[in-house]
């Protein structure tokens, strides 16, 4: 009975796993709760997780860092702007106010970000973009410029420039010439485009020299060929030749090439041939045979030597050069007479310091003797009688004298600065003036020589014995030097 009496116990229920679950619930709540702190402490200042600005990616970089990312490296600090010098100008981009505005627009970006919401960057990407722009004072960018320094070096046309041996052109040098306009212009417009090193002569800015080498070519040509050319005038035992730069500078040479010689220059030239090669009109040394050396004076009635005509010289000479040819030898115009008597001697005895040689003939006026010699040999002798020396009018005149023209049975007549009038006929008559002094026979003497001549001379030729001018007439050759002395 107290089995059945006995009453039966109930069993509890286990409230364990509502513990369990409560703590789960609980760590993940606090655990959640730490990771959200944590993340939003992670990210605070940063940006969000995927987070890309102009496809860069930026998650969980400062703002700093993502400036640094985002700044213009290959920017330079200077406005650079290369002259034709070779030299440059150099603006420093901060005197200018030069800069980028990066940082206002990634920190409106940055403003955007919210820390606390950083976990909404797992659920998806943010894009964003921006684009920079750079500011600069226009203004004081222009006044810097025109600041700067251009440089001042002049253009310097091409020349023709003379050497040792011809011509050549020296190449024309652009300088700092310009027109400012045009290069500010263009820098400021280069600037505004980004472009921070330019060159200047880019802008179209420098004038140009005025003359170029290619101009002068063709004048230079003509300028060698010129002085190439040479013209040679012969004095007989010796020469001059006219070329390089002393030709040269008788002439001009325009822009056409045409030549024009300068009339005034060649006469120059030409005055300094004659004074160094003229003889007639001037004194000279000579070995008399019975006086020994002497000098012989000269006198306008004695015409041997050479006297360049400088007018008609000079005029061939001009010609001569405007004809633009060489001429391999010339001979320059000695002064000629309208009756035929020509200015000049024995070419075979012209030397520097000599114009007779060795084949002339001597009248010694004061022993009144004459003798002939041939290549320094004597060929021939005698006294004469020569001009009265009581009158200047009938006086022979001492000088150099020159054998040019013979006649036979000559009428000698004429009258003198005394009145005195002659009118005779000689057989030989040598002349050997161009004033009527002649050597002749006077048959009608019978007596040469002594002093006859102070008081029963000539009117002034040399009266000799009839085989002495005939002698002459036969045998002595035109142009044969007569040196007559006291």
């Amino acid at each position: 009975m107290a089995a059945t009496n006995r009453k039966r116990k109930k069993k509890k229920s286990s409230k364990l796993p509502l513990i369990i679950t409560g703590g789960v619930f609980t760590a993940l709540v606090v655990g959640l709760g730490v990771t959200y702190f944590v993340g939003r402490s992670h990210y605070q200042g940063k940006f969000l997780p995927n987070t890309y600005i102009n496809n860069k990616n930026v998650s969980g970089m400062s703002l700093e860092e993502v400036e640094k990312e985002f700044l213009h490296s290959d920017i330079g600090s200077d406005f650079v702007v290369h002259k034709q010098d070779g030299t440059d100008v150099v603006i420093p981009l901060k005197d200018f106010g030069y800069r980028y505005d990066t940082k206002e627009q990634l920190e409106s970006l940055f403003s955007k970000q919210d820390a606390g919401a950083w976990f909404t960057g797992y659920l998806g990407t943010a894009d964003y973009t921006f684009s920079d722009t750079s500011t600069y004072d226009k203004e004081k960018l222009k006044s810097l410029l025109a600041a700067a320094d251009w440089g001042s070096a002049k253009n310097q046309d091409a020349q023709i420039v003379q050497q040792d041996d011809g011509y050549t052109v020296k190449e024309a040098v652009q300088g700092d010439e310009m027109d400012y306009s045009k290069l500010e212009s263009f820098l400021l417009g280069k600037f505004a485009a980004g472009t921070l090193e330019v060159n200047a002569a880019d802008s179209g800015c420098y004038i140009p020299p005025k003359v170029f080498a290619a101009d002068l070519q063709e004048q230079v040509d003509k300028l060698n060929e010129i002085w190439q050319m040479s013209i040679v005038y012969d004095f007989d035992y010796t020469t001059e030749k006219l070329t390089g730069e002393k030709l040269r500078s008788l002439i001009t040479v325009d822009e056409d090439n045409n030549i024009t010689a300068d009339r005034d220059k060649c006469m120059k030239y030409v005055e300094s041939l004659a004074k160094k090669y003229d003889t007639y009109g001037k004194d000279r040394k000579f070995h008399a045979t019975l006086q020994g050396d002497i000098t012989v004076k000269h006198s306008d009635d004695a015409v041997y030597g050479w006297w360049v005509y400088k007018d008609a010289t000079c005029d061939e000479l001009v010609e001569m050069l405007e004809k633009g040819e060489s001429v391999k030898k010339v001979k320059p115009i000695y002064y000629k007479t309208q009756f035929g008597f020509e200015y000049t001697g024995v070419p075979e005895a012209r030397k520097k310091n000599d114009d007779i040689g060795n084949t002339y003939m001597e009248v010694d006026l004061t022993n009144q003797q004459f003798w002939y010699y041939e290549k320094g040999e004597l060929k021939y002798e005698c006294y004469i009688v020569s001009g009265q020396t009581t009158s200047m009018a009938r006086t022979t005149l001492e000088g150099v004298y020159k054998l040019w023209d013979k006649q036979y049975n000559y009428r000698m007549k004429a009258t003198n600065a005394d009145g005195e009038s002659w009118d005779t006929t000689c057989n030989y008559w040598n002349n050997v003036s161009i004033c009527g002094i002649g050597m002749h026979d006077s048959a009608w003497r019978y007596v040469f020589g002594g002093n006859i001549y102070k008081w029963n001379g000539s009117h002034g030729c040399i009266n000799m014995p009839v085989p002495a001018a005939k002698y002459i007439y036969d045998n002595v050759a035109l142009g044969t030097p007569v040196v007559m002395y006291y």
